[in-house]
């Protein structure tokens, strides 16, 4: 019975174009599709990192510091960077000490998808995490099935080098190994108009490695996988440009060595129950100096962050009766802060997440359901105070969440979601007031949302559109303000926002024979507006960094082995506060970057019997992306001017 449901639901439902990359899941009982989709090996030119791919999804900022160095976070809806969760093949990549993921330290060498889910992702056998993320962005690896790997050079302007390499290696039939290492070296020196003279960016460069090791295995009725992950970086934070300072100087660094050891197993006991365990350790190091001997208008900060964690989740599903499945999952979280700032505080946070989650799933109906708790308990040690300090110990909350999807043609189908989710203040927050806010209070945000897609395939075209409206509430907004540093920010709440807006994408593509063409439109409308104090000076002003409007152009064409794309994207105007005064306003702007790849496959003799016929897999690809191709001056963020004009080039030999 449960598998004539799951092969009517793929039936009749419209087919994916992107095929799901799934680690873990035993069978996918979807409610909701992802907002948005890519595979990361369909890009025409392999970008440098995650963030590039998330600049390409609807309603979707990236705030970027710039160069290659430059702090990279997204933020979805206008719902802030704190309230997307970013998972890694099913377990969140988190900072309780800030809250900020940085994307830049993540490539998208080895995954498979890069998904976002705007309402709630509602496939089985989840972490209680994932239903207790605002919005998710979901890093998928792909599942090696045969013996091979990638060596690959990117470079170009900004003295940017960047060899990477990924082996893939068959152990047994039921064993895959996986190790790969990526070296980034970038000088980050850019020109940039300042008022009326052209200044370099400095202090700007970066050096990075990372290393990671991968093991995929099955048994019977099950698989897992386990990760190593080895980060380290020393880069420099270029500073502000500020009106007062005609040539602004920076001496700041920041070292970092991130580790983490993570994995999980999904096991089908029977037709009816299945579990995932999953678990993970991190321990990252953090070392920032502001160096007032090489700039003496600095402050003196010499400072050092040891942040641990440890994590358990376990999911367990049982299905019912044919279509409805209920889920019972449960994360237990322990983070642990040592530092030498201030008074030596050291936090400690244990958080359980717990959630009752069921779902229907017809041919042409579905609904999902759940109810998270989460509960927080905090304590922190001080020299000054003798002791551990109980003070806000404990915070909780209740977070339910409704999905709907229906189908009534085959070509047309909608879903609607309603959830609550809530997040806590960071350690930075709380505790240290070199940089946080004390009285921060939680925040909380209410979420609403439609989409509507329609999907043709008439002859050699596939024509597909889809408009999301959406609202969200948010009560008690925090809000990170950058400072004279990208390390310091200003940490403030707005007591309520009222978020209304909608997505629309419509594209279009046709492939006959050798070629293919095809085209994305995407426009985001946000107001994101402050509601807190009737009659105050920052009623109904947009809050800051969120544009009204903003949108892109992609265009995409191929012949054979050669493809080629042009995007082209619009930001509106912004302020970079909740004063919308003149001082605080940012410009719109429009950039445009293109991208050009050739494949070159190898032909060997003899191959499958026929002399000359190309060989399984072995393909060099040269590849050459331009950025800012008419050299925009723009700042994401107020004072951080981006890069002008600029070229990546790639060369890479896959086997």
């Amino acid at each position: 019975m449960i598998l004539a449901a799951v092969i009517a639901l793929f039936l009749q439902a419209p087919p994916d174009t992107l095929a799901p990359a799934a680690v873990y899941a035993v069978k996918e009982l979807l409610v909701v599709r992802a907002t948005e989709a890519v595979r990361a090996d369909s890009l025409v030119s392999a970008p440098m990192g995650v963030a590039d791919i998330l600049r390409s999804f609807t309603g979707v900022q990236v705030k970027d510091y710039g160069g290659a160095g430059g702090l990279k976070t997204v933020n979805v809806r206008s719902l802030g960077s704190e309230h997307v969760g970013i998972f890694l093949d099913g377990i969140q990549v988190d900072n309780a000490q800030n809250m900020q993921v940085d994307l830049g330290r993540f490539s998208t060498d080895g995954l498979g998808q890069v998904l976002l889910y705007n309402g709630q992702k509602t496939s089985r056998l989840q972490t209680a995490k994932e239903y207790a993320a605002g919005a998710s962005v979901h890093l998928e690896s792909a599942l090696p099935t045969v013996s091979g790997g990638e060596v690959r050079l990117r470079g170009g302007t900004l003295g940017t080098v960047n060899p990477s390499v990924r082996w893939d290696q068959r152990l047994s039939r039921w064993l895959m190994l996986r190790t790969s290492a990526d070296f980034l070296y970038s000088a980050g020196r850019y020109q940039y108009p300042c008022f009326d003279t052209t200044l370099v960016r400095e202090n700007g460069d970066i050096r990075s490695l990372r290393l990671e090791a991968q093991l995929f295995g099955r048994v019977r009725g099950g698989q897992w996988q386990a990760r190593v992950y080895g980060y380290g970086s020393e880069r420099g934070f270029p500073g502000p440009v500020i009106r007062r300072l005609s040539f602004p100087f920076s001496a700041e660094r920041q070292a970092d060595q991130d580790l983490f050891v993570q994995g999980g197993w999904t096991q089908e006991w029977t037709a009816r129950y299945s579990t995932a365990l999953r678990f993970k350790y991190a321990n990252n190091y953090t070392h920032y100096n502001t160096h007032p001997e090489k700039n003496p208008m600095a402050l003196p900060y010499n400072l050092h962050y040891r942040q641990q964690a440890g994590y358990l989740s376990l999911a367990q599903s049982v299905v019912l009766a044919g279509p409805w499945s209920v889920d019972v999952s449960a994360d237990v979280q322990r983070n642990a802060l040592d530092s030498d700032v201030g008074q030596f505080v050291t936090p400690r946070r244990t958080t359980l997440t717990g959630v009752l989650a069921t779902r229907l799933v017809w041919s042409r109906f579905r609904a999902a359901a759940h109810l998270v708790y989460q509960g927080a308990w905090d304590s922190f040690r001080t020299p000054s105070a003798g002791g551990w300090s109980r003070s806000n110990t404990y915070r909780d909350s209740w977070m339910p969440s409704l999905s709907l999807f229906w189908a009534p043609l085959p070509w047309l189908e909608a879903d609607a979601f309603v959830k609550r989710t809530y997040r806590l203040p960071s350690f930075n927050d709380l505790y240290y007031s070199l940089m946080g806010n004390a009285s921060l209070e939680p925040e909380a945000a209410l979420q609403v949302g439609v989409d509507l897609r329609a999907s043709l395939r008439p002859g050699a075209w596939q024509l597909e559109l889809r408009a999301s409206p959406y609202y969200n509430r948010v009560s008690n907004k925090i809000v990170a303000i950058p400072t004279l540093s990208q390390f310091r920010w200003t940490m403030l709440n707005i007591g309520l926002v009222d978020i209304t807006g909608a997505d629309i994408k419509a594209s279009a593509s046709w492939h006959r024979g050798p070629w293919r063409v095809g085209g994305t439109l995407r426009y985001t409308f946000q107001q994101a507006l402050d509601h807190s104090e009737p009659g105050s000076q920052t009623w109904g002003n947009q809050i800051p960094y969120i544009p009204r409007h903003s949108g892109s152009v992609v265009l995409e064409a191929g012949w054979r082995d050669l493809s080629f794309s042009w995007d082209s994207s619009f930001t509106g105007a912004r302020w970079s506060r909740t004063a919308n005064t003149p001082d605080y306003y940012l410009a719109p702007w429009s950039l445009s970057s293109a991208a050009l790849q050739y494949a070159f496959h190898f032909r060997e003799r003899g191959v499958a019997g026929r002399p000359g016929a190309p060989s399984a897999g072995r393909a060099l690809l040269l590849g050459v992306t331009i950025d800012n191709v008419f050299n925009t001056p723009y700042q994401v963020v107020q004072g951080y001017p981006m890069p002008g004009f600029n070229a990546q080039f790639s060369v890479s030999f896959r086997w």
